[in-house]
């Protein structure tokens, strides 16, 4: 009954860990959280017990942590913090799996490795906005040479020109 109650528990708050944020550094995050915390229910779901010798008091701090380095005020600070804090719930993520499909603690620390590297990987590959907009900048300088006007998600990172308003396609001629 235990750990039917635990395994609820653990999805319950993945599915709150994967909920989509306005910021792509949080989502990362989010969902470093929902790997571990759903890899972890379906171990507790098939038996295994939480080597975390914390147990299920880690769950809270993973939010409190992740708000804390939503804090930071430097992007660059926040990316490299998010990163880390990442990396690791991707690598708790891979080991569980690695653990639960062949129960060899060895492998087990080479795949938190491998886990490690790619949820780092993943959050360093965001740019910050800074990174956006120097990206864009070309484009920016474009649009005030020509009086167009250039739009980019921050979200996102991708940029286009808005279409010229209706009056302004008009010829002078026309216009009269």
């Amino acid at each position: 009954m235990r750990n039917h109650l635990t395994f609820l528990a653990a999805l319950l708050l993945a599915g709150s860990a994967s909920a989509q944020s306005a910021a792509p550094l949080s989502d990362a995050a989010n969902a470093g959280i929902a790997a571990d915390l759903g890899t972890t229910a379906i171990g507790l779901s098939m038996g295994a017990t939480e080597a975390n010798p914390l147990g299920l008091a880690v769950l809270p701090l993973k939010f409190l942590v992740k708000a804390q380095i939503d804090k930071i005020p430097e992007e660059n600070q926040r990316r490299e913090a998010t990163a880390q804090f990442t990396g690791m719930q991707y690598g708790a993520a891979a080991a569980n799996i690695c653990t639960l499909a062949v129960a060899n603690p060895l492998l087990a620390a080479v795949c938190f490795a491998g886990g490690l590297a790619y949820g780092y990987d993943k959050v360093k590959s965001i740019p910050t906005q800074t990174d956006c907009v120097n990206k864009h900048i070309a484009k920016f300088e474009e649009a005030v040479a020509t009086g167009r006007v250039y739009r980019v998600s921050l979200k996102t990172c991708e940029g286009h020109f808005e279409p010229a308003p209706l009056y302004a396609q008009a010829s002078p001629a026309q216009a009269q």
